[in-house]
């Protein structure tokens, strides 16, 4: 009798607790996730923090959410990926009555891009896992933006120096007092602090330096994704991503000499040129490259030939393959004073102003 009376007050206190579970357990939970940085570059690390909170008395034995995220995104945990390359990463709580529980991870920025991070449900049950409940989580998504790296010098064969410093010009208003090409005799006409003394002692009589004239540049960065000239279609995604990478190396550079700068790709739906050459301007077009999906729209030559070239002293294509088509229309323009570059995978024309990009090669290919 005592054994059956105690299974009795078992299954009374089981029945009772799974009363109240569902009564009242989904009841007065929150839950919020927040993120310590909006936007990182690739390669960096950033927190997300998961608060949940019980506001009532009943504890909750059990509760679990599911972080929802890209693949591209390393939790430092395996998840499975389904075929979107979305992966679920779970996360177990257990809450006193009126307890606030905050979870920390770190998350590893693999991949440029725009993504969604966040739980859309909280599953928890009782004690005994009967009473289970499912509460849908709003506005609990965070937006991370996860900006494209640029490519270091090492990546470049042969390292190009043309997007360093001022460029000559034919003419100018005034002349550039530090950039000094060669001497003259001196004509009396020069003020003292012109006079090259080393010229004139190895001349014999007094010689003046020659001061050339200089200008800011105005940078026109074509990024292309087309396989090659034949194919209307956009190279591997790796080989993509270096096209972007290469990019964002350009815009570094064009923002290091004070140079104005627009970004124009050949993709669908591309958007007004703009130039600007402060830090907000490239991290504006950062944004467009970690938002941008590789395909091209027009072919090569076509996009080269619409483009306001004329308007610019420097033109700076990044494309696959530089083809010799590519490369004699680049030439044509050269000839007009402006100047050119080129930074491709492969260097079909064997130009001179291209330079190769080496990283990962063997791997992309």
């Amino acid at each position: 009798m005592e054994i059956i009376f105690i299974l009795i007050l078992i299954a009374a206190a089981i029945v009772a607790e799974y009363l109240f579970y569902i009564r009242g357990g989904y009841k007065r939970i929150s839950y919020r996730a927040e993120l310590g940085k909006s936007e990182v570059f690739e390669g960096d690390e950033v927190i997300l923090t998961e608060i949940i909170v019980n506001g009532k008395l009943l504890p909750l034995p059990f509760v679990k959410t599911e972080i929802v995220a890209p693949a591209f995104l390393d939790f430092g945990v395996e998840a499975e990926k389904n075929k979107e390359g979305i992966c679920c990463i779970p996360s177990v709580f257990s809450l006193k009555g009126r307890e606030k529980c905050r979870r920390v991870r770190k998350i590893k920025c693999t991949c440029r891009g725009m993504f969604e991070i966040g739980a859309s449900s909280l599953y928890g049950s009782d004690l005994f896992g009967l009473g289970e409940f499912v509460i849908p989580v709003t506005d609990a998504r965070v937006r991370l933006t996860v900006l494209p790296s640029p490519l270091s010098a090492e990546d470049l064969t042969p390292d190009n120096r043309q997007l360093y410093g001022d460029i000559l010009v034919r003419r100018f208003i005034c002349e550039d007092p530090f950039l000094i090409n060669g001497a003259h005799e001196y004509s009396g006409r020069e003020p003292m602090n012109s006079i090259a003394w080393s010229a004139s002692a190895r001349a014999g009589k007094l010689m003046a330096v020659n001061k050339d004239y200089t200008s800011c540049s105005k940078m026109l960065i074509l990024l292309n994704f087309q396989r090659r000239d034949d194919i209307v279609a956009p190279a591997v995604e790796g080989v993509c991503e270096l096209m972007i990478k290469a990019a964002a190396f350009v815009m570094e550079r064009a923002e290091e000499m004070r140079a104005e700068f627009a970004l124009s790709i050949n993709i669908p739906d591309q958007e007004p040129l703009t130039v600007g050459a402060d830090t907000g301007f490239r991290l504006e077009q950062l944004r467009r490259l970690a938002a941008v999906e590789a395909d091209c729209y027009l072919r090569i030559e076509e996009f080269l030939r619409s483009q306001p070239v004329r308007e610019f002293t420097d033109v700076v294509l990044i494309t696959p393959t530089l083809s010799f088509e590519s490369a004699n229309f680049l030439e044509e323009i050269k000839n007009h004073g402006i100047g050119i570059c080129a930074y491709s995978m492969h260097n079909e024309a064997e130009a001179a102003f291209c330079s190769q990009i080496t990283r990962k090669l063997k791997e992309e290919l």
